[in-house]
């Protein structure tokens, strides 16, 4: 039988930048005891790690997974701040963990996550188990998917084989802390699942991994319902035994409490139920009223949490009424504080607005500005649009050029003054399938599930806005790498948005940003395969992080900055920049899936998380999975960095039939 060795990683303070935490010391020791517990765990070593710097925490993860052997089982856990920066790379923190003054980690001061996925893998421990109680945990499984488990030939008393990685929340973030608890709610429950054996299923001495995860998801769901534990590659690692179960009268009577409760409540026959079973069990009143209390504690914390947002909305209103912006961000700050989805508060809010008419309105935030709609000139017909000529390549896996095709499209010009022109292609109508297949590599949940979305004809930038557009529109240039030609970045998506107002009011015709299926559709300009050019890219393709490589491609330059906008070949309808340079805002809220997604092609302007929009194609610093046609990104409305730009569009007019 093999050994089973934890390594416990808590961080709670950190160098400039970064807020100190109380919960992570206190939940790698909570996690020790019941791990060390030979009733519970049964470790043979269980080593904490509090606040280490980072070269300390690379090499005990490296020492710790160096000595499994095959028959070990190894356990990762990490709680403190997770930090995923411009480029998509995500890290942990260490004591030392700093931000520069820009806000960007200090990689230096860090544990990257390819580090501790290159550790893991070499290991030839046959069970491995990754639990990241931070926020971008999620992130961490990105490329650890395609670890090959092949050697790997376990026992089935061993319980299960291969590994797997548990986050505690898809969300970009969450509140990893409550006033008045010593634990985070994910560690909590963690920790719950294994002290009382709940997370066993009936009438079963061990818990293994996906139980543990079942249990706790379905706790942390019903008390901060913004969290949503996931687990990876639970195909291979679900059914690898972390733990044992008492099978005596309080876990059964548990497991009765846990089948009565519905919304959070004991009803009638609940009640009647649990009385019997408690009398079979010989259980004392005391003891099943404590068991009922640690059921029902989830679902209270979530209504007290409601309540808490429902006198704080009450106290606003009483001071400012009607709310102004200051109020609603307060709001929202709390909301995530108290780690609440838009649809839980949707009945405290509805109940407020009553009483107080627009609260619903005012709270569901700032709709996305709408250009002005004075007579406008019409677009040039068919007959009219003057055509350009351009070159396409296609590639191999290994990013060799296979083929090129001349094209032809449609264009006009927008005169900006000065001599400035911003140029327009036309998008001709058509049906895609939106999203990336299960099996595409670098795919994540959001891109998925796949789905057809008819996209009307529509009018698109050439080329990302560059500064000299900008400049010549709004008078302003914010951009870090300067040049007339370069993509204008730093800009916000309010700042993007009110850019094609002031260019609606300028030229008379309506002037937007794309909806996120628009800019699918135009990017992948009829293709199906990662990107444009095909099944990779190189960097002689496209502007990214030429040090990493996408398939079989190759690794090339990197440039660390913008380039000027045409530098690389278009895609078939004649379009610049779709991959790389600098990613590009779309009008859409962002949603985590594209469950109920439209498919007329417009955007996606309701539910969702309302406080942040999407981003598409990648940048610069990207690496190359992030600049794939269906990759998406999420990020606040007024974030301005300097890998962030933005093209637009503009609608036809429509001859009614």
């Amino acid at each position: 039988m093999g050994r089973k060795i934890a390594l416990l990683i808590g961080v709670g303070k950190y160098g400039k930048g970064l807020p100190p935490l109380n919960c992570p010391i206190n939940g790698v020791e909570a996690l020790r005891q019941v791990l060390e517990d030979n009733h519970i765990g049964g470790f043979d070593q269980v080593i904490p790690l509090r606040n280490p710097d980072v070269g300390t925490a690379r090499r005990r993860i490296a020492e710790v997974f160096n000595q499994l052997s095959q028959p070990d089982l190894g356990l990762l856990y990490f709680t403190g701040h997770g930090i995923k920066d411009m480029s998509g790379e995500f890290y942990l923190t260490t004591a030392d963990s700093q931000l520069f003054e820009n806000g960007r980690i200090n990689a230096g001061t860090a544990l990257e996550a390819e580090f501790i996925k290159r550790v893991i893998n070499n290991s030839v421990a046959q069970r491995k188990v990754v639990i990241l109680d931070c926020c971008f945990g999620a992130a961490f499984a990105e490329g650890f998917l395609g670890m090959d488990d092949s050697r790997i030939d376990v026992e089935t008393q061993l319980g299960g084989k291969g590994w797997c990685v548990l986050a505690a929340s898809t969300s970009t973030r969450y509140a990893l802390e409550q006033e008045g608890e010593p634990l985070s709610v994910y560690t909590r429950y963690l920790v719950e699942g294994l002290k009382t054996g709940g997370a066993a299923p009936e009438a079963k001495a061990a818990i293994s991994v996906g139980d543990w995860h079942d249990y706790v998801r379905a706790s942390v769901r019903a008390a901060a319902p913004a969290m949503e534990p996931v687990i990876f590659n639970a195909k291979q690692g679900r059914d690898i035994l972390v733990a044992k179960a008492v099978i005596d009268a309080e876990q059964l009577y548990r497991k009765e409490v846990q089948s009565v409760v519905r919304g959070g409540k004991i009803f009638g026959a609940g009640r009647r139920v649990l009385k019997q079973k408690r009398q079979v069990l010989n259980l004392s009143a005391d003891a099943a009223a404590t068991i009922e209390a640690s059921v029902l504690r989830p679902f209270q914390e979530k209504a007290a949490n409601l309540a808490e947002y429902e006198a704080a909305l009450r106290e606003e209103i009483e001071m400012t009424f009607p709310l102004d912006e200051p109020a609603i961000r307060v709001l929202k700050r709390l909301q995530t504080s108290l780690n609440l989805r838009d649809e839980d508060l949707q009945p405290v809010i509805k109940q407020v607005d009553k009483e107080f008419p627009v609260v619903e309105a005012l709270l569901r935030g700032p709709q996305p500005l709408q250009p002005a709609t004075s007579p406008a000139p019409p677009a040039p017909s068919k007959n009219e649009a003057p055509t350009f000529e351009f070159e396409t390549v296609t590639v191999d896996a290994q990013g060799n050029i296979t083929e090129r095709r001349q094209g032809k499209a449609e264009y006009r010009s927008e005169d900006l003054g000065s001599g400035i022109t911003l140029e327009l292609v036309s998008i001709p109508a058509g049906e895609f399938l939106m999203g990336a297949p299960a099996d595409e590599e670098g795919r994540s949940d959001d891109e998925g599930p796949q789905h057809r979305v008819q996209v009307p004809e529509f009018w698109m930038g050439k080329f990302p806005v560059t500064q000299a557009q900008y400049q010549a529109v709004t008078g302003k240039n914010p951009s870090k790498f300067k040049g007339e030609n370069r993509p204008v970045e730093k800009v916000s998506w309010e700042d993007a948005v009110a850019f094609c107002q002031k260019l609606s009011e300028q030229t008379g015709r309506t002037y937007r940003l794309p909806s996120e299926a628009e800019w699918e559709y135009a990017c992948r300009a009829g293709t199906t395969t990662p990107f444009h050019f095909g099944e990779t890219i190189t960097p002689d393709l496209a502007n990214y992080n030429g040090n990493y490589t996408y398939g079989s491609g190759p690794k090339g330059t990197y440039r660390q900055k913008t380039t000027e906008v045409g530098r690389f070949p278009p895609n078939a309808f004649g379009l610049y920049d779709m991959h790389g340079n600098v990613w590009e805002w779309c009008q859409d809220v962002w949603h985590s899936s594209y469950e109920g997604a439209p498919t007329d092609g417009s955007a996606w302007l309701k539910g969702g998380d309302q406080d942040r929009r999407v981003l598409r194609g990648g940048s610069w610093g990207a690496f190359p999975r992030y600049c794939r046609s269906a990759s998406r990104l999420r990020y606040y409305p007024d974030n301005q960095y300097g890998s962030i730009g933005f093209r637009v569009v503009c609608s036809p007019p429509r001859t009614l039939p």
